[in-house]
């Protein structure tokens, strides 16, 4: 017997039905009702049909108000009627995702203001409205996400698990609204009715729902906030109020501090009921004292950023005052004051189980560690920095964990440096009167560094918190991190391997096992994907460049790196080019023919030709070691000896052994001597303009000829040696012996190319070679150096050439 199908609006109305005569209503009857209902706007079966989704709509936005209506059980977290709140929360969510309509009639039913006043608050101490949150937070689930059956996820939930549900509703609503003017006014009119109760849950609630409001959308919040003298009329009567409300108030006023405009309403407005709980023991509840302190340490560091010369001063509001030195050492005293504050309750054993006071803590070190004193002051207390890596073992919170990787990332970065052009073009601003204050702040921080942010300073709070035993603290905020903590987390790791002293510790305490992973992640298009993924890829090439790669990886596939580093050559950062080349310089002088060929594989050879042309010579440099190591790979070999794929690399090869770096010219040179093995190379060679000068300057450089004067002589060797000691290994006192064995070296490459000319191009190239004083060059060479390897060469040309009937004079 064939099954009689259903269509989704008449299993709506008879989910509807069911819902309404039923006494115990289970969760999933209300999930499966917004499925049906999703699937009857999406197909509708006649055109009647869809006047009927709008009134089926309806009458579920009244069941969803009647749901959230039901008050919770005093002695019952885990109630049915609280999984009943999940679910119906979760259902809105899946019933608004890209509705626009349905959105609309949402903030019109009596389901919005239900929703803002659901109590989220349990037995426990209640979570913190940290910014933290509202960071980490996703603002755009998935459709998938918001399809999930609710029947498992809703077992076991707390009233505090509400608000994230909340939130991420509210944000998708926010966003869907066709006129978010209207749903402003109408949040104002919910908050403003419910905060003017006589009743103090009802007011309770209406601060609750000011918070989830600013959490969910900083342009909605912000402007309900900026409502014309509603801080002012807050700020009357808010020191009347329990500590409970003081506390939903303070920690609302924290997060929208992100928004310039309101965080300068709060400094003017709410400066003093802030300053007076922190400051003047107004309270003795470490709670609000640690919100009310994350406030003042936002608005303090914005005033800072602004103009150094303001700090805290800048609440009082007073530009003058804020310009005097007494109000600077007042603000650097209260900002001390504030960091202080934050390591007391991290530090406070009954603070241990509070997750609303750590995560205020915590917020209040991650927004003042970027000041270089709070810096020093949390390096310098072994205690402080002990509490904060026992708390990111023990915690699973993602807010949480994303505080302490900012701390962490505070105290391990180094000064960020701007590039010459960056320089030049704020200077013309300057002189053209077109300067912002955040970048005048950025030209005088350049004139004037803070010592405590000197390269020395900060690898010794990298080596401090390494020899301390950051790395478990980092495994454990690894675990399931967002894109934003792995991104943060990728940057740590990169800072505390810089200096070249914490290498091997780290190695040792597991680094490797974090960085892998994120390296060989595939970038997403998204900016913090690629930046965790570029970090984490420079962090293993440093520990390439300075460490036994085959020590270092030892419990991993070494061919893994490749990949990754090759797909940092192509980074627009020069640093990052260079630490890259020098990696695989040393993976390529392994030997090993499964990395050789990977390189090759991936368009290594390419990249590091380009990076040949490189304006910076470090860069220029690397790539040309890189590619030396290369040339004795056979398939890198047969490129360059092929007379139509390798002039052009030929060419460039030449021109690299007269540049003006002496390593540079070094890796040329030595890649040129192993190539003219080939009879190819040596005619490539012979057929470029300048191919037979530039490797003769090689063999002459610092040779004297007995025919030339004391003095001149003197000169020709003062120049060689200022040749082979300039540019960046440039010193004050030039060691002669590490000159001369500069030169040397230069002098073999040379050598050994001339003998593969003689020896392997033939008599016609000998012929050349002696047309263009040749003979004489080499003879020079014989009688100046004292290498045995370069007379060695010079004498196998010289024989060569004899060999093949050329007189020697």
């Amino acid at each position: 017997m064939a099954s009689i199908s259903i269509s989704p609006e008449d299993k709506a109305k008879e989910l509807l039905n069911a819902l309404s005569t039923t006494q115990d209503i289970v969760p999933t009857l209300i999930t499966d009702l917004a499925a049906s209902l999703v699937a009857a706007r999406a197909n509708p079966s006649t055109d009647e049909a869809k006047s009927d989704i709008k009134s089926l709509q309806a009458q579920y936005l009244d069941q969803c108000n009647t749901f959230l209506s039901k008050q919770l059980s005093n002695d019952e977290n885990d109630s049915p009627t609280l999984q009943l709140h999940s679910a119906t929360l979760k259902s809105l969510l899946r019933m608004i995702m890209d509705d626009t309509p349905f959105t609309d009639s949402f903030f019109a039913s009596p389901a919005y203001p239900s929703i803002l006043r659901l109590n989220t608050s349990s037995s426990t101490p209640r979570s913190a409205s940290s910014s933290l949150d509202t960071k980490d937070t996703p603002k755009k689930p998935s459709s998938s996400a918001s399809t999930a059956s609710t029947s498992d996820s809703t077992k076991g939930v707390a009233p505090s698990d509400l608000k994230p549900m909340i939130i991420i509703l509210l944000s998708k609503a926010f966003e869907m609204a066709s006129n978010k003017d209207h749903v402003r006014d109408k949040s104002t009119e919910i908050v403003l009715t419910d905060i003017g109760s006589d009743k103090l849950k009802t007011r309770e609630a209406g601060f609750q729902a000011l918070g989830l409001i600013v959490q969910a959308d900083m342009s909605i919040g912000a402007g309900l906030l900026n409502k014309e003298g509603l801080l002012a009329e807050l700020m009357d009567c808010i020191e009347l109020e329990p500590e409970e409300i003081q506390i939903l108030l303070t920690e609302t006023l924290s997060v929208a501090c992100s928004d310039t405009k309101t965080r300068t309403a709060i400094g003017l407005q709410c400066g003093d009921f802030l300053k007076s709980i922190v400051h003047k023991g107004a309270t003795k509840n470490q709670h609000l004292k640690g919100a009310a302190a994350v406030a003042l340490t936002k608005i303090s560091l914005a005033e800072s950023r602004k103009d150094p010369s303001v700090g805290m001063a800048g609440l009082e509001g007073d530009s003058t005052k804020a310009g005097s030195n007494n109000n600077n050492i007042g603000s650097a005293e209260e900002e001390a004051s504030l960091a202080k504050l934050f390591s007391g309750l991290l530090k406070d054993d009954k603070n241990d189980n509070n997750g609303a006071i750590q995560v205020n803590a915590v917020e209040g070190l991650a927004y003042a560690s970027i000041q270089p004193a709070v810096k020093h002051l949390i390096i310098s207390d072994k205690a402080l920095l002990l509490s904060l890596f026992q708390l990111a073992e023990d915690t699973k919170s993602n807010p949480l964990k994303y505080g302490l990787i900012i701390i962490f990332n505070n105290l391990t970065a180094f000064r960020k440096r701007l590039s010459p052009e960056q320089e030049q073009m704020l200077k013309l601003k300057k002189m053209a009167g077109a300067l912002p204050k955040s970048e005048s702040g950025m030209l005088s921080n350049q004139e004037q560094e803070d010592p405590l942010e000197d390269e020395p300073v900060v690898n010794r709070r990298n080596m401090t918190l390494t020899k301390l035993g950051i790395m478990p603290a980092l495994h454990a905020i690894s675990h399931q991190a967002s894109e934003n903590v792995a991104q943060s987390l990728a940057m740590v790791l990169r800072n505390l391997i810089t200096p070249t002293e914490t290498r091997g510790l780290l190695v040792q305490q597991g680094v490797v096992r974090l960085l892998i992973p994120m390296a060989l992640k595939q970038a997403s298009q998204q900016q913090k994907g690629e930046s965790t993924k570029t970090a984490s890829t420079q962090a293993l090439a440093k520990l390439c460049i300075t460490l036994d790669p085959r020590l270092t990886f030892k419990n991993q596939r070494v061919p893994e790196l490749v990949k990754p580093f090759i797909w940092l050559l192509d980074s627009t950062d020069q640093l990052c080019q260079f630490e890259s080349l020098m990696a695989l310089t040393n993976l390529g002088s392994m030997g090993d023919i499964q990395i050789l060929s990977l390189i090759v594989q991936e368009s290594g050879i390419e990249k590091m030709e380009n990076l040949q042309f490189s304006e910076h010579t470090l860069v220029r440099r690397a790539a040309t070691e890189a590619l030396c190591n290369m040339i004795f790979f056979e398939p890198v070999f047969e490129q360059y000896s092929d007379p139509k794929a390798g002039k052009h690399k030929i060419h460039l090869m030449l021109a690299l052994c007269d540049a003006d770096d002496f390593m540079t010219r070094r890796a040329a040179s030595g890649a040129l001597a192993v190539l003219s093995t080939s009879p190819q190379v040596c005619q490539m060679i012979m057929d470029q303009e300048r191919g037979l000068e530039i490797l003769s300057s090689l063999i002459s450089l610092g040779v004297v000829p007995k025919t030339i004067s004391k003095a001149e002589a003197e000169k020709v060797e003062a120049k060689a040696i200022e040749d082979v000691m300039s540019g960046q290994d440039a010193v004050a006192v030039v060691d002669h012996e590490v000159a001369v064995g500069r030169m040397d070296e230069l002098r073999h490459r040379g050598a050994e190319c001339f003998k593969n000319l003689v020896t392997i191009g033939g008599k016609a190239m000998s012929d050349k070679i002696a047309a263009q004083g040749g003979i004489q060059l080499l003879a020079n060479l014989i009688q100046s150096s004292k290498s045995e390897a370069v007379q060695y060469c010079a004498v196998e040309a010289l024989k060569g050439m004899s060999e093949q009937g050329i007189q020697l004079q």
